[in-house]
């Protein structure tokens, strides 16, 4: 089953509290998009996705949160003079 978060399945004191934990977690570079301060809270309310699993012993409620990279580079233009051979991957 797949829907979004509401307050009345997560409180918004219960997912700071778990929210707090998450960057303890993430590999280096990775952060929360909108942070844990609890004015931000109900951006997440917004942003993420809940899926539930559950099974004869017990329910798992599953979080899709949006997280940002300090090592994400784009690249919006790419120059290239030309004639220049162009790899295949």
């Amino acid at each position: 089953m797949h829907g979004r978060l509401s307050t009345k399945l997560v409180n918004p004191t219960v997912l700071q509290n778990i929210l707090r934990n998450v960057p303890l977690r993430l590999p280096e570079g990775y952060e929360l998009i909108a942070g844990t301060n609890t004015e931000n809270i109900y951006l997440y309310y917004d942003m993420t996705a809940v899926s539930i699993v559950a099974n004869t012993q017990c329910i798992n409620l599953l979080l899709h949160i949006t997280l940002k990279s300090a090592n994400c580079h784009f690249t919006l233009f790419k120059v290239i003079t030309l004639p220049t051979l162009v790899g295949i991957c």
